[in-house]
Order: C-alpha cells, then sequence, then structure tokens
C-alpha cells in the first residue's frame, strides 16, 4: 500500500541455484521489479533463460512483503506453490521464493543465524555415495513396512512443520537404528543450516556437527550414504567428528530442496549402515515431502483467504461512502455505479446537493488499483465533499484538493478528476477537467461533445496547480455522462490476427446516441462486459449520468 508503506528492509538468500550475493530489498514507492530487464531494481543475469525481462514484484506494504508474479513464462512459487499471476501474497519469515534456476530464502532480518556445516568437501567426495533407484519393496523387511504404515497416519497427521519434523525423525530413527537424527533447513548456499528439529544421542546444543559433503550431494535431489565401512580409507575429517555412519534425504516442494532428513551414528570404529536403510530413508523422505507440500498448500490457501476476507471487508465499506445508485433534486435526476477490478476500486463519484438548487458531480480515478489507490480514492472523495459543501466552487475545490493530496502522495500516485456543478436555474456548467477527458454533454437530438477544457494536470502532480472552472451553457432537456477509464480502455479478446481492441470513447458516443439517457450506465455496463467477453473487467469501471 503506497501511501502506508513501512520501511522494513528484507533478504533474498540464495539457497540454490548459480552463485548470487544475498539480495537486500529496500522498500520503495511502486515496489521493486525483479527480471532480466535492465531496469529492474533487482536485475538477474542476463543468460538465466527462464527467469523473465519483468518476472516478479516485491513491494512493502504497511511493513509486510508481498510477492506478485508478473505473468512470468515459467512461473514464481511460493513455498512449492505456484503464484496466480498478478495476485499480491504476503511472505513471512523464511518463506522460500522459488524463481527458476534459483531457490531464496525469504528474511526479515539480515540472515545471520543457522549452523555451519562441517567442511569435509576435499576429504570425503569418495566416500560419499547418492541413492538414486527407486527403493525396492522386497528389499525392506515387513517390519519396515508397517512402520512406513504407521509413520504415514502421523506423519500426514501433523499441524506444521515442526510436529512434522519431530514425527518423522522419530520415525527414522526406529527405522534404521541409527542414533541421532535432524530436521535441517538451508539457510543458503554455503552449507549453512537451520535446525528445526533434532532427536537422539550427538544433538545436544553444542555437539551436534553435520557433514557438508553429505548435504551437498544430497542438494542433487539424492538420499546421500556415508559409512566408516566402506572399504575406503576413513577421512580424519570422519574421525574428529566422530561419525561412524550417516543419511541424508533431501524433502522437497516441487523441484526444490526444503529441508533435509539428517541421521547419523556417533561412535569409535567403522560400521556400515543397516541393510535397508536407506531405502527406508527414502521411502519416508518422500512420504514426508508430500506432507511438508500439503502444510505449505494450506499456508497458502489461508493467507489467500485471509486477503480475499480483508478486501472483501474493505469493499464493502468502501460502498458506504458512494452515494446511492438514483437520486433526484428538483429537476436535476442522476444514475451512478462503480465496480473494483478487483475488490477494491480506485475510482470514485459523488453527488453533492448545494445551496440555490445547484448540484456537484465528481467521478475520479487513482492512479492504480487495489488497496493503494482506495485509500487515496476515500481521502480524496471525503475532502472534496466538504470542501464543495462548503464554499460550491469546483476551481477552489479541485485546487484545495491538490493542496491537501500532493505533498502526502507518492510521486507516482495521481487523481483524474472531472468535477462539475449544474445550475439549472441558470441553465449553466461549471466544471473543471483535471487530466480526466472522459465527460459527455448529450443534448437531445444532437451529436454529443466532449466536456474536456481548461482544467490541466491530474490532481497530485504538482503542488502549485491553480484550477480554473469552465463554465458553459447547458440545452434544454439533455443529459452529461461521465466515465472513468476503465471503461474507455477495456480490452477484448485478441481477433483473427492476434490484435485486441479498446472499447474507446467512440463506444461509449454509440451508445449515447442508442439509448435514452436513464438507460445509459446499465447498458453501458452490459456493453463493456460483452466487449470484453468476461464479467471481469481489466480495471475499475465507473459511470455516472445527470439529466435535466
Amino acid at each position: 500500500m503506497d501511501l502506508l508503506s513501512g520501511t522494513q528492509s528484507a533478504w533474498l538468500v540464495a539457497m540454490a541455484g548459480p552463485p548470487l550475493e544475498a539480495l537486500e530489498l529496500v522498500p520503495q514507492a511502486g515496489g521493486l521489479t525483479i527480471g532480466r530487464h535492465e531496469e529492474a531494481e533487482i536485475r538477474l543475469p542476463a543468460d538465466a533463460e527462464q527467469v523473465s525481462r519483468q518476472h516478479a514484484r516485491l513491494e512493502c506494504v504497511d511493513g509486510r512483503w508481498h510477492l506478485t508474479d508478473l505473468k512470468s513464462r515459467w512461473g514464481t512459487f511460493l513455498n512449492g506453490v505456484a503464484l496466480e499471476p498478478g495476485r499480491s501474497m504476503p511472505l513471512s519469515d523464511q518463506d522460500m521464493v522459488r524463481i527458476t534456476p534459483w531457490t531464496f530464502g525469504f528474511h526479515t532480518s539480515r540472515p545471520a543465524g543457522g549452523v555451519d556445516s562441517v567442511n569435509d568437501l576435499a576429504q570425503m567426495q569418495t566416500i560419499v555415495r547418492s541413492i538414486v533407484n527407486v527403493p525396492d519393496k522386497s528389499a525392506m523387511r515387513q517390519d519396515r513396512l508397517a512402520l512406513l504404515l504407521e509413520a504415514a497416519s502421523a506423519i500426514h497427521s501433523a499441524a506444521d512443520e515442526t510436529a512434522l519434523a519431530k514425527v518423522v525423525l522419530d520415525e527414522a530413527l526406529r527405522g534404521t537404528g541409527l542414533t541421532g537424527a535432524a530436521w535441517l533447513r538451508p539457510v543458503d548456499a554455503g552449507g549453512r543450516v537451520q535446525v528445526i528439529a533434532q532427536r537422539g544421542k550427538g544433538t545436544e546444543p553444542g555437539k551436534a556437527v553435520y557433514s557438508r559433503s553429505l548435504l551437498a550431494a544430497a542438494a542433487a535431489g539424492n538420499v546421500a550414504e556415508l559409512s566408516g565401512g566402506s572399504g575406503v580409507a576413513t577421512s580424519q575429517s570422519i574421525v574428529q567428528m566422530n561419525i561412524s555412519s550417516a543419511l541424508c534425504v533431501p524433502l522437497t516442494l516441487g523441484t526444490a530442496i526444503a529441508a533435509y532428513l539428517y541421521l547419523d551414528s556417533r561412535q569409535r570404529g567403522p560400521a556400515t549402515l543397516p541393510a535397508g536403510a536407506s531405502e527406508f530413508c527414502m521411502a519416508l523422505g518422500r512420504i514426508a515431502s508430500l506432507a511438508l507440500a500439503n502444510l505449505k498448500r494450506q499456508e497458502i490457501e489461508r493467507r489467500h483467504a485471509l486477503i480475499e476476507a480483508e478486501l472483501c471487508a474493505g469493499a464493502e465499506a468502501q460502498k458506504w461512502i458512494l452515494p446511492p445508485r438514483t437520486g433526484r433534486f428538483g429537476p436535476l435526476s442522476y444514475t451512478g455505479e462503480s465496480r473494483p477490478g478487483t475488490y477494491m476500486a480506485g475510482d470514485f463519484f459523488d453527488v453533492i446537493p448545494l445551496e440555490d438548487g445547484r448540484l456537484a458531480v465528481a467521478l475520479g480515478d487513482v492512479a492504480g488499483k487495489g488497496a493503494a489507490a482506495s485509500v487515496l480514492m476515500t481521502a480524496a472523495q471525503g475532502f472534496l465533499h466538504a470542501a464543495l459543501r462548503q464554499h460550491g466552487d469546483p476551481g477552489r475545490a479541485a485546487s484545495d484538493l491538490n493542496r491537501f493530496i500532493q505533498p502526502r502522495c507518492p510521486h507516482h500516485k495521481f487523481i483524474t478528476l472531472w468535477l462539475g456543478v449544474f445550475d439549472v436555474n441558470r441553465m449553466k456548467l461549471n466544471y473543471v477537467d483535471a487530466g480526466h477527458g472522459w465527460a459527455l454533454l448529450c443534448p437531445a437530438g444532437h451529436e454529443s461533445e466532449q466536456l474536456n477544457s481548461g482544467g490541466g494536470l491530474p490532481v497530485g502532480v504538482m503542488e502549485d496547480t491553480v484550477y480554473e472552472a469552465q463554465e458553459i451553457p447547458l440545452p434544454a432537456a439533455s443529459s452529461a455522462l461521465i466515465v472513468s477509464d476503465g471503461m474507455i480502455e477495456q480490452f477484448g479478446p485478441p481477433d483473427a490476427d492476434g490484435t485486441r481492441h479498446q472499447f474507446e470513447l467512440s463506444g461509449v458516443r454509440q451508445l449515447t446516441q442508442s439509448h435514452l439517457p436513464h438507460e445509459f450506465v446499465d447498458s453501458l455496463f452490459t456493453a463493456i462486459y460483452a466487449h470484453a467477453a468476461s464479467t471481469t473487467l481489466s480495471d475499475d469501471a465507473t459511470a455516472v449520468v445527470v439529466q435535466w
């Protein structure tokens, strides 16, 4: 939300993929685009072909970061779940963001935690073995098969990752006969891990050490085993760590490594892994990965539900400040309607009865859409309403609104505004067009003409802008129609050659020639939906007709 953006920095740390320095996220108006485009605030290497030029956007809203996929070709994944393009999703600390070929850990503070694995890569390459074959059930003892079935029920009943980790560790120790187990979450690509849960011997704080060579082998997606009794001379580092045998099982969300199931035995002298231990752990890891993916999916669904509930509540509250859909004030009557492109609109209209039988009508359109535009819309509508009730001067009201909005508004936010005061006693219209342009005077029996003279820049662009109202005569028994650009710029589906056409002002004009004024609003929305071939519009759409 641009008006309420916090100042909280965050970090994306590459957990897997090509080497990449930690990316610090510093909040800025409009958010941060991540992609291969040279103007992206977070630019990834140009040779990363699966990264779109404008892949995703990260934005800090009211102190919390949000992630939005920008219709990227290969998709953006949050905790293994593909994000719906264009739909913002709040991030939580230690979320996992997948932008192929990288898996990033999201951190709300500078990532300094985690446990360093022991760098034994040089000494132990020859004694780490990757298990890539599908487990052979015939090679697995019946008691282990029974244990897997028993474990599956408990695993899928776990309420969160920590509970899941504890269940899996207990079952892993029972099924392998190894003495220590840990559920490790990768922190970065340098071998640091976060310990989510531990069980058994040698896992006491300060005593547990983890083999980087084993973790590196498992990072390839295979179960990795290390055994001091493999027939190869045991390296000095194994002796120092007091490891006789170990297993590391990758736990995945989609194609990304989300965690490791790490098991070992710490005792003097060579030892071999129990027969079938690797196959058992491979099967256990697959069950655990499915359960973890299900937990993450449920969490994303809860976030979706919370967002939708908040947006629905905001949209409902927004309706309270709009005037009734229809109304009559002496010889003047109006019909107006605003429909959001998503849940909350950045459009507004207002109808304000003034002294001497005059009627003020305003239609504004905030740049952008969603919650940020809605907040600015609400502030602008309330200010305008009070100003017009006080003095009824459209030029003065627009100038005062600009002086109020401009210092508080981010540089990329502004409001296009059409504001008119209808005076049927004098048969005059005084109006301001502040960068809006989409208003028509529709004399009975004649072609419509645009009401876009005078005015000036949109509200919020320059603090010293002064608006002067334009006065024109009102033809008898006529009407005026004001619409937002959501009507004008609505695209239709592609035609035979792939071109998509906007509704355009010509579509609005054509409608005014074929319908009576009291039908304008309903007929216009019907025409827009038909043009879009959808009941979901790409932007907020508003229309107001005034008759006299």
